[in-house]
């Protein structure tokens, strides 16, 4: 195929990123390929992969872009509420992109910085409300196995079924648990 044909949109590995959530968040982990990536972009394979890299630093680079923001601190008032902002935030993100946190659960070395920061502020919003040792573990495991299975349950739900709203009660209820 060669050099675009003169006069032709220049890709950028902004555009390949772009179409390549829009492909996972649509079709889950098994429609997002070079193969079709190329073809939505009118493209090769090989142009994809020089902008976006491996399958893995694609989709690593995906979770950089959904959950940016993910690891910012509240200003709320108590280790309560600065919890409950975290993992609202969170939730909200992971409702947006269940297909990407899937691929996450799937290799966690996908991970990546902000949500390897989130996990810590949450620990030390933990331990700042004074739980510690197994009952934190307990507690940060509550809190993330929640708001995954709540995503989860929202993305997959009809439109509007589920909302922050239906997440944010039993999310206090566990928090009001922390003395």
């Amino acid at each position: 195929m060669g050099r675009p044909p003169k006069g032709s949109r220049t890709l950028s590995k902004n555009d390949v990123l772009e179409k390549a959530l829009q492909l996972l968040d649509e079709g889950g982990s098994k429609a997002l390929t070079f193969k079709a990536l190329a073809a939505a972009l009118g493209v090769t394979p090989m142009a994809v992969a020089h902008h976006a890299g491996t399958r893995d630093e694609m989709i690593a680079s995906l979770v950089a872009i959904a959950f940016k923001g993910s690891d910012t601190q509240s200003e709320a008032a108590t280790p309560k509420l600065r919890l409950r902002g975290l993992m609202t935030r969170y939730c909200a993100q992971v409702t947006r992109h269940p297909e990407l946190a899937k691929c996450i659960l799937e290799n966690p070395s996908l991970i990546g910085p902000s949500l390897t920061r989130l996990t810590q502020l949450i620990e030390a919003e933990i331990a700042a409300a004074g739980v510690t040792g197994a009952e934190a573990r307990t507690l940060l495991c509550l809190l993330v196995d929640y708001t995954h299975g709540f995503a989860f349950a929202a993305a997959a739900a009809p439109r509007g079924a589920l909302s922050d709203d239906d997440f944010t009660p039993a999310l206090d209820w566990v928090l009001h648990r922390i003395e």
